[in-house]
């Protein structure tokens, strides 16, 4: 634990140094402290095995990975966290499919649009790998939980928003239903309703699409069919008066791997709620819906070219 503790402490003095924001002294110690009990523990029995520094053109100093055992199962993953003003709203980026936590910092594209603004702003991130493409399964839930609970106790964030395309803003979604006491906004970008998105894609003969449904399947334990209180509880359209958060969904309308008509539902099941903004790119693609400029700080499109 020893080593952890150093790499902890050459992690905030680190960032405090560069003037990233950040952690105030306070805080600093009390990570540090955390980090270096036997062991670091949430109240979800989450364990933190090391704190390390990312180094690499991809990562801004002070980025570090969180390397850590979930109290759901046992099983390790990671997450990466890039410490910024503890005042400005804490981003919690969700990958797509088939990728990783990594995405938003060497996804060149994901990472001149979003990363710049994030780091423009001064805002903390953490990027969360959550078992693959698991989209919020039990196992993934379990561990969003612990992380963010790790977060705000231990780093000093105080106000999460979530933050995902595709397969991330499925999750996002998906966990804004289970637990909407844990976050503060939501912004999706290219998705539908869990069930409608699965079901579509098992249907698909895409093979990246079949793919997914069997992967997701996989992580749940079961099909639709096999699990439905599991894909139930995660339904935004089952579950409307739940999503008591400003929440913003993008969609391409000429998205060839989502039925626009789907996410359509969603912005009629929503329509009326005054933290709800639906914005359709207009002849956009899949991606279309990654590059609409969004505030991080207010939840509101300042352009959608």
């Amino acid at each position: 634990m020893k080593g952890i503790a150093m790499n902890a402490k050459r992690w905030l003095s680190l960032a405090m140094i560069l003037g990233r924001g950040c952690l105030s002294v306070a805080a600093a110690e009390l990570a540090v402290s955390h980090i270096a009990a036997s062991p670091a523990m949430t109240e979800k029995s989450m364990i933190v095995r090391s704190v390390t520094p990312m180094h690499g053109a991809p990562y801004p100093a002070g980025t570090v990975r969180i390397t850590y055992t979930s109290g759901f199962d046992g099983a390790e993953d990671w997450a990466l966290f890039l410490p910024g003003d503890p005042d400005k709203n804490t981003i919690v980026y969700l990958h797509g499919s088939f990728s990783s936590a990594d995405q938003i910092f060497t996804r060149n594209d994901v990472r001149d649009f979003w990363l710049t603004r994030i780091r423009d702003g001064r805002h903390s991130l953490l990027s969360v790998n959550l078992r693959g493409t698991a989209y919020m399964s039990p196992a993934a839930t379990a561990d969003l939980t612990a992380l963010l609970d790790y977060c705000r106790d231990k780093l000093n964030c105080r106000r999460i928003v979530l933050l995902g395309g595709s397969g991330g803003a499925s999750s996002a979604m998906a966990y804004a239903v289970i637990h909407p006491e844990k976050i503060d906004g939501v912004i999706a970008m290219g998705t539908c309703d869990l069930l409608q998105r699965l079901d579509f894609a098992r249907k698909s003969e895409i093979p990246v699409l079949q793919k997914l449904a069997k992967t997701v399947f996989a992580a749940y334990g079961g099909s639709l069919e096999e699990r439905p209180e599991l894909y139930q509880a995660r339904s935004v359209l089952a579950h409307v008066n739940r999503i008591s958060m400003p929440m913003i969904l993008t969609m391409g309308e000429n998205d060839p791997l989502i039925p626009v008509a789907e996410t359509r539902k969603i912005a009629a099941a929503m329509k009326g709620k005054s933290n709800f903004i639906y914005h359709e790119v207009p002849q956009g693609s899949h991606d279309a819906a990654l590059w609409v400029d969004i505030d991080l700080e207010t939840l509101q499109i300042r352009s959608t070219k």
